[in-house]
């Protein structure tokens, strides 16, 4: 921690100069009052603070990405855009059918918990896991905005606010009036249809938004070994194969707005493939349906210009229906041993080993948020919330206690259904959370503002956490804002890793304690011109409590909390708006993670990334979005004995052509140079994860 404090005087030291820097002449005097003015038609943001604040005011690191961008950028997916911003990475789960997951300040597990997503300010939590909801996307092409933090932010949002919070707002929500429809395909089968329409008037709003996407996924990710590999039943294998990588989507939104009164639903259903398989073992009939609904119900009040309120409530389900053939036909477990502990007698599943664990959930919520600016120089803001989450599990499968009696040679595909046994993987389950935060926006001075916050959460299961930040904002010189932040966070044990039983790799206990966070933060914020703007910060964390699974004499492995991480970095990013037509984007992030047990630097994290995007209209009717990023500098764990992970680059580009007022076209190839790029696999997969191959895809848009 010594160096880590040296670094971070030393970045305090370079962030305020003894003299002024300008690009040209100006006196202080002509911004004084008027800073809003210097810094133009800035994007504003509520995710760091829950009230609507200048991006260069806002106590965290904070990153908005418009429609009109990602509009640009042509993205199919809601990660392709994610991927764009400075010091996240997306790579695929090893343990979750291949679920992009966000590696964010070296802060990642399988499952990926770490990062609370929200959908118009409502958590998308699955329990079972601790992350967002199964099979999760969205229909990029009906989204208004994207608002992310990098950092803890669980003085406002509680749980899972851990390594950052994204907060995805579909068109609509504004209240702007617009509408729209296109279409999409291209490479492997790709083909999405979206509608857009909003209608807005003095007291009336509403809208509609729906899209649809499907794809077969590449079939050109080949994996030449698989689990049954390292068994040594190769010959049972599928691999050489593809990864299963195909989904469909069907999203829809609806906002309802009159006067004070506002009504939100969202369905959201997808199926998809299950990547490298439920024990990485390639299979041809894996498939994962997922179906989630949420309804809200809200009104706000205003009592005076100083007191405002909004109660909100809500109800979500999240089903879960996975088949998967765990290991394929012809595989042959033991179903006795002699007494030396060896396997005397086998079972072959001539269908292969099956199991179909489908998942209910179901989540009740209500906030009451307060703000009150009554009190010179302050603005309180006070929330009061109640969250219910059920869980009610089911299984089929053909295997184990509850299915076999221990004396069958052969075993077929025929499923029984243990729900309401001792058998199932997971008895059903019920959380209660009841949770209070505050948090105070004083003025202290012209250049000096300080954010303080707490919230305390009551967890009906494990207990309760509270959790405090303090952010100090100082307007250093008209063009440059300095930011000192301090942020804890804590990560609440999944039900998975409480109360799982009967499976044969993961035991859940009950006694687990949350994972717990430090951040520091120096951030400043320099615009030495109208035209740019460089945001640099550097950080260091501190975590404790991780849940591992550790290894059990008994061969399962039991949720503990033995982990430490530590981490230090630094991040930037550089935007140039060269001329009208030209803007360009810089970033670089460099972290350092480590395991604070052994100062063993975390596996698969990128130690460094760098990305360059360029938005440039060529033409009044042509415009280019190129982009292109580097991931570098990845380890493995100390014990595995494979070569380095490959850095690679990769490459989009978008064309855009507006044919008439209303309807534009657009060409969009991603992997330009064709790039064989692969994110790290945990072995069982020797050659790691290939991504895919140069795509291209073609889109027409119709605005009326």
């Amino acid at each position: 921690m010594d160096f880590r404090l040296k670094l971070l005087a030393l970045s305090i030291a370079l962030i305020l100069p003894t003299q002024p820097i300008y690009a040209y002449e100006m006196d202080d005097e002509d911004f004084e009052g008027d800073l809003e003015g210097f810094y133009g038609d800035e994007e504003f943001v509520s995710i760091a603070t829950g009230t609507k604040k200048a991006i260069h005011k806002a106590p965290s690191v904070a990153t908005v990405i418009t429609a009109a961008e990602i509009e640009a950028m042509g993205a199919d997916t809601i990660y392709e855009v994610l991927e764009t911003v400075t010091g996240i990475h997306i790579y695929p789960s090893n343990l979750d059918r291949m679920k992009p997951n966000f590696s964010i300040r070296g802060l990642h597990t399988a499952e990926n918990p770490q990062t609370l997503v929200l959908v118009n300010g409502i958590r998308t939590t699955y329990e079972y896991t601790g992350s967002r909801w199964q099979q999760f996307n969205l229909g990029v092409n009906i989204i208004e905005r994207i608002e992310v933090i990098r950092g803890p932010g669980s003085a406002v949002y509680g749980a899972d606010a851990f390594s950052g919070v994204i907060n995805i707002i579909t068109k609509g929500e504004s209240g702007k009036k617009s509408s729209d429809f296109g279409i999409k395909f291209g490479s492997f089968e790709t083909k999405s249809g979206w509608f857009n329409y909003s209608e807005s008037s003095e007291k009336l709003n509403y809208s509609f938004n729906v899209q649809w996407y499907e794809t077969a996924g590449d079939d050109s990710r080949i994996v030449d070994t698989d689990a049954m590999h390292s068994l040594g039943l190769d010959f049972l294998s599928n691999a050489p194969g593809p990864l299963d990588t195909r989904y469909d989507s069907f999203d829809f939104h609806t906002q309802l707005s009159y006067e004070n009164l506002y009504l939100h639903g969202w369905y959201l259903k997808s199926e998809g493939g299950a990547g490298a398989g439920a024990a990485q073992a390639l299979s041809l009939y894996d498939i994962e349906t997922v179906e989630s609904l949420t309804l809200a119900v809200g009104y706000k009040l205003s009592n005076s210009e100083e007191l405002k309120m909004d109660i909100k409530g809500y109800y979500q389900t999240h089903d879960d229906d996975t088949y998967f053939v765990i290991f394929p036909p012809g595989m042959a477990l033991p179903r006795a041993f002699d007494a030396q502990g060896v396997p005397s007698a086998f079972t072959v599943f001539t269908d292969g080993v099956i199991g179909r664990p489908i998942a209910h959930e179901t989540y009740l919520g209500v906030n009451w948020v307060s703000t009150y600016s009554g009190i010179q120089d302050h603005l309180f803001r006070t929330e009061l919330g109640y969250r219910k989450s059920e869980a009610k599990p089911e299984e089929l499968k053909n295997f184990g206690p509850g299915v076999l009696d221990g004396t069958e040679d052969f075993r077929d595909g025929s499923l029984v259904n243990v729900r309401g046994t001792p058998h199932i993987y997971m008895f059903d389950q019920e959380r209660e959370l009841y949770f209070l935060s505050f948090q105070d926006e004083w003025h202290l001075a012209d250049d000096w503002e300080l954010t303080t916050g707490i919230r305390y959460d009551d967890y009906s299961d494990f207990g309760s956490t509270v959790n405090p930040r303090v952010a100090l904002v100082w307007q250093t010189k008209h063009n440059l804002t300095t930011k000192f932040l301090y942020g804890e966070a804590f990560r609440a044990p999944s039900f998975q890793e409480l109360y799982a039983i009967n499976n044969p790799v993961v035991i859940g206990n009950p006694n687990l304690e949350p994972e717990k966070i430090r951040t520091y933060e120096v951030v400043w914020d320099y615009r030495p011109g109208f035209d740019w703007q460089l945001i640099g910060n550097f950080y260091m964390y501190s975590s404790e409590d991780l849940i591992t699974y550790v290894p059990q004499q008994d061969g399962t492995n039991v949720a503990q909390n033995t982990a430490k991480q530590d981490g230090t970095g630094a991040e930037l990013e550089i935007r140039w708006k060269y001329s009208e037509k030209i803007d360009l984007k810089f970033g670089y992030a460099w972290q350092n993670a480590e395991d604070a047990e052994n100062n063993q630097e975390i596996a698969d994290a990128p130690g460094q990334m760098i990305d360059f995007s360029l938005n440039w209209k060529l033409t009044d009717d042509l415009n280019m979005y190129f982009d292109t990023r580097w991931i570098i500098d990845r380890n493995r764990l100390s014990t595995d004995s494979r070569l380095k992970i490959k850095d690679y680059n990769w490459t989009n580009v978008s064309l855009k052509y507006q044919v008439t007022p209303n309807f534009d076209t657009q060409l969009t190839i991603r992997n330009l140079a064709d790039s064989d790029a692969f994110e790290p696999s945990d072995g069982q997969i020797l050659g790691d994860y290939p991504l895919e191959e140069r795509g291209v895809w073609f889109a027409m848009t119709y605005q009326y």
